[in-house]
């Protein structure tokens, strides 16, 4: 684990609203298409979730699939645009082979965190996607918890 300072990053997204890893793949491809269409492929893939499903309904649980965009990027129909405000990041990079391997991934950097003695920030988490395999499903990972500081 490292922690990191993320400047303000402006994102052009779509929302999910379900449990946690379903359905995400109409959304990742509908924002992909936006982005090409608009000449803006090459930005930076990540899922920002919104809510804690200890805490949540699954059915109700937000997902932000997002790219980083240029500040003033002008997007129309269900395509929106967030900031993701600046601030200090808990991050760990990790090679994901399977669906199911996300939450234990969440859960040892929530727990590597609280064991550093860094306190929870109420700004979204987070993971940018380094590469992803569309045959093979593994994704190069990084898994960012807000925190204070």
């Amino acid at each position: 684990m490292k922690s990191e300072h993320i400047a303000k990053t402006h994102l052009a997204y779509l929302r999910v609203i379900g449990p946690y890893g379903e359905n995400y793949e109409p959304a990742v491809d509908r924002l992909y298409r936006w982005a090409g269409e608009n000449d803006l492929q090459g930005g930076q893939c990540l899922f920002i979730y919104h809510d804690d499903p200890e805490k949540t309904e699954s059915s109700q649980c937000r997902t932000d699939i997002c790219l980083t965009v240029p500040s003033g990027t002008v997007v129309s129909g269900d395509i929106a645009i967030q900031v993701l405000p600046a601030g200090k990041y808990c991050t760990r990079r990790e090679i994901v082979r399977h669906q199911s391997e996300y939450p234990d991934h969440w859960q040892s950097l929530k727990n590597e965190v609280k064991n550093a003695g860094f306190e929870s920030e109420e700004r979204p988490c987070f993971e940018l996607y380094h590469s992803y395999d569309i045959e093979t499903h593994v994704a190069d990972v990084g898994f960012y918890l807000a925190v204070k500081g």
